[in-house]
C-alpha cells in the first residue's frame, strides 16, 4: 500500500459488532461513490470482517485491521488479521446460513484476493 493513500482506518475489537462498525464506515464513501457501490460494500466489508472473527485467530488484544481508500474511480478495501489464511470459496447450499462470505466476495467485487505473511489480508476492489 502506498503511504498515505488511506482514506479510513479503523482498529475493530474481535467481537460480533464489529461487522456492524465496519458496514456502518463505509458511509465515508457516500456521496463519492454510486449507491450500488455503497451497498456492494456494506455488504463485503460486513462479510470480510466477520470472517476475520470467526476464522482468524484473533487473541485478546489483538485487532481487525479496516483500511480502505478510493483512487481512479476504485474502491479498495483491505481486511486484516493475525490468521493463517483460509481456504478457496465454496458454494453454499441455497439454504445455508452461513458460508457465503468469500462466494459473495468473489462475485461482486471486481477484483480480490489474498495477501498472505505475519498476517493475513483479504483485499477487493470495486468500481466507484
Amino acid at each position: 500500500m502506498t503511504p498515505g493513500m488511506v482514506d479510513l482506518r479503523l482498529d475493530l475489537s474481535p467481537e460480533p459488532e464489529s461487522a456492524a462498525s465496519a458496514r456502518d464506515a463505509m458511509g465515508h464513501f457516500a456521496g463519492r461513490v454510486g449507491q450500488e457501490t455503497l451497498e456492494n460494500l456494506r455488504l463485503l466489508v460486513s462479510e470480510l470482517v466477520t470472517n476475520a472473527y470467526r476464522h482468524g485467530g484473533l487473541a485478546i488484544g489483538q485487532d481487525i485491521e479496516l483500511r480502505a481508500w478510493l483512487r481512479d474511480e476504485t474502491v479498495r478495501v483491505e481486511v486484516v488479521d493475525p490468521g493463517a489464511g483460509f481456504s478457496r470459496p465454496r458454494v453454499p447450499t441455497p439454504d445455508a446460513d452461513s458460508g457465503w462470505g468469500l462466494y459473495l466476495v468473489e462475485h461482486i467485487a471486481d477484483r480480490w484476493g489474498v495477501g498472505a505473511g505475519r498476517r493475513t489480508c483479504v483485499w477487493f476492489e470495486l468500481s466507484a
